[in-house]
C-alpha cells in the first residue's frame, strides 16, 4: 500500500494539466527545489540548515540525475512507516503499531511529500529515529541509548530549526516524570538508578547534541560574523509572526499587515535581504547582521510591548495545527487553483463574509477540505483522550505523555504562521495514540450496545 500510494499520487500530478497544476506544481510546491536542483551543498545565504542540501547535492554529484533525489525520499518515507512501526511496538500490541504504520503508509499528504524537494523528507525518518532511541533509553537507562538519540537529533536540527531546543526540552520533560515517578506509579518503567544517573545521562544527551551542531555554528560565525544555526531565525518572527498580529489587532488583511512591516523595513534600511531571501552577498557582515538585527529587535518591540493580546492570538492560532489536513493544499496544487482564505483569522476578525464567500459553493475540493477537517479533529481528540485513557497502564502512559507534551510544543512553536506539513513529523504520534484509542474504546462500545440489546430482548420475553 505504500507502493500503491505513491504509484498513484505520482502518475496523477504526472498527467495532470501542466497549464494548471500537475507535476509542474511538485517544483512550485518545494521550497527548495532551486537550489537542490543546482547541486548546492547549502541553502543560498545560508537561510536554512545544510544537512538536506548535502545529501541532495551529493546525489546529484554521484548520480547526476535528480530522480535520485525522489528514490532517496521514497526511501526516507519508508523509513518513517518502519519507525512508526518500531516506536509503537516498544509500548503497544502489534494489532496497534501495524494499524498506525498502516496509516502512515497510506496518508496522501505524506506520500504527496515524498515527491516534493522540501527538507520535511529527511528531517521526519530523523526525527522519529531520534524519539526511537530516546524512548530506549527510557526503558533501559543505557547511555548508548541517549547519546545515539543526542546524535540523531543533532542532525535533525542540521535539516531544520525547528527541534533546537527540543532536547533541552525533553530533558525537562524526564526530570519532570522522574520527580514524580512515585506519585505516578511508574517506577517499574523508567529504568533510571538514580537522580546522579540521571544527571550524567542528560549532559552527555544535550553535550552531544550542542557538540553536533557546533561546526556549522562556528562556520556561520567565521562566514556571516553570526553565531547561529540559520540566518532564517532572524527573520522569521517579523514576517511570520507579527503580520498575522498586527492583520487581527488592526482588523485588516494578512497581505496589508505584512506591507505595512515589509514597507518601514524599506524605509529604515534601505536595500536589504527581507523576506524574499535577497542576495546577502551583497552586503558586508557589518551591514547584514544590522539588517537582521533589526528584524529581531522590531518583532520582540511589538511583541512584547502587546504581550497579553499577542499571546492570546499565538495560543489560538495553535488550533489550526490540530485541524488542518493539507489535503486542500494537495487538491489546489493539483489544480492550480488556490482559494482558500485564512480561516483562523477570519474567525478571530469576524470576517464572516469570506468565511460564507467560502463555503457557499459546495465542490470536491471544499468536500475534501472539510472531511480532511473533521477526520483530524477527530484524530486530535483520540490523541489527547489516549492520555487520559492510558493511565491506567503506565508504559503506555509514558509514551502518550511524551507524545503529547513533544505535540503541544511543536504546535506552540510554530504558532501563529501555522501550515499542514509542519504537523506532518508529528503524525506517527497522532496515529499511534488515534489507534490505541479507538481499540480500546470501539470493543467497550460494542459490548455496552450487545449488553442493551440483550437487556432489551430479555425484557420483550418475560413480557
Amino acid at each position: 500500500m505504500f507502493v500503491v500510494t505513491r504509484t498513484v499520487v505520482f502518475s496523477s500530478f504526472w498527467v495532470a494539466s501542466a497549464n494548471k497544476g500537475g507535476w509542474v506544481n511538485f517544483y512550485d510546491q518545494a521550497q527548495h527545489a532551486k537550489y537542490t536542483l543546482m547541486g548546492i551543498f547549502h541553502h543560498f545565504c545560508d537561510w536554512h540548515p545544510p544537512l538536506y542540501f548535502a545529501v541532495t547535492s551529493s546525489l546529484l554529484y554521484l548520480t547526476h540525475t535528480q530522480w535520485s533525489f525522489y528514490a532517496f525520499q521514497i526511501i526516507c518515507g519508508l523509513a518513517t512507516v518502519v519507525l512508526t512501526y518500531l516506536i509503537a511496538k516498544m509500548f503497544f500490541s502489534e494489532k496497534i503499531s501495524f494499524i498506525a504504520a498502516f496509516i502512515m503508509a497510506i496518508e496522501p499528504f505524506f506520500a504527496w511529500h515524498n515527491f516534493l524537494l522540501m527538507t520535511d523528507n529527511l528531517y521526519a525518518p530523523l526525527f522519529l529515529a531520534g524519539f526511537y532511541f530516546w524512548f530506549r533509553f527510557i526503558k533501559n537507562g543505557k547511555y548508548s541509548s541517549i547519546a545515539v538519540s543526542a546524535l540523531i537529533f543533532g542532525l535533525t536540527t542540521l535539516t531544520r530549526p525547528n527541534s533546537l531546543l527540543l532536547t533541552l526540552f525533553l530533558s525537562f520533560l524526564l526530570v519532570l516524570i522522574f520527580i514524580f515517578r512515585g506519585r505516578l506509579k511508574i517506577k517499574n518503567h523508567l529504568n533510571i538508578s538514580g537522580f546522579k544517573r540521571l544527571f550524567y545521562c542528560l549532559i552527555i544527551f544535550n553535550g552531544l547534541f550542542f557538540l553536533i551542531l557546533a561546526p556549522w555554528v562556528i562556520r556561520n560565525k567565521l562566514v556571516y560574523d553570526r553565531l547561529t544555526i540559520a540566518n532564517i531565525m532572524s527573520t522569521n518572527f517579523f514576517y511570520y509572526n507579527l503580520p498575522p498580529f498586527i492583520s487581527w489587532k488592526e482588523k485588516i488583511s494578512y497581505q496589508e499587515a505584512y506591507d505595512i512591516y515589509a514597507k518601514q523595513a524599506d524605509r529604515d534600511l534601505g536595500r536589504h535581504v527581507g523576506n524574499s531571501r535577497f542576495d546577502c552577498t551583497l552586503f558586508t557582515n557589518e551591514e547584514l547582521n544590522k539588517q537582521l538585527d533589526y528584524y529581531n529587535r522590531k518583532a520582540k518591540e511589538v511583541m512584547l510591548g502587546n504581550f497579553p493580546s499577542y499571546l492570546t492570538l499565538h495560543l489560538i492560532r495553535t488550533a489550526p495545527f490540530f485541524l488542518q489536513p493539507g489535503y486542500f493544499e494537495m487538491y489546489s496544487a493539483y489544480t492550480g487553483e488556490f482559494s482558500k482564505p485564512d480561516l483562523t483569522a477570519a474567525l478571530m476578525s469576524g470576517n464572516s463574509a469570506a468565511i460564507k464567500g467560502f463555503l457557499k459553493n459546495m465542490n470536491l475540493k471544499l468536500i475534501i477540505y472539510l472531511m480532511g477537517v473533521l477526520l483530524w479533529a477527530v484524530i486530535s481528540f483520540a490523541a489527547f483522550a489516549s492520555l487520559i485513557l492510558s493511565y491506567k497502564d503506565k508504559e503506555k502512559f509514558l509514551f502518550a505523555f511524551f507524545a503529547i507534551t513533544v505535540i503541544i510544543y511543536n504546535a506552540l512553536l510554530i504558532s501563529p504562521f501555522v501550515i499542514a506539513r509542519y504537523r506532518m513529523p508529528l503524525y506517527p504520534f497522532f496515529f499511534i495514540l488515534a489507534a490505541y484509542f479507538f481499540l480500546e474504546i470501539l470493543p467497550l462500545l460494542f459490548k455496552k450496545a450487545n449488553i442493551a440489546d440483550s437487556d432489551d430482548k430479555s425484557s420483550k420475553n418475560s413480557q
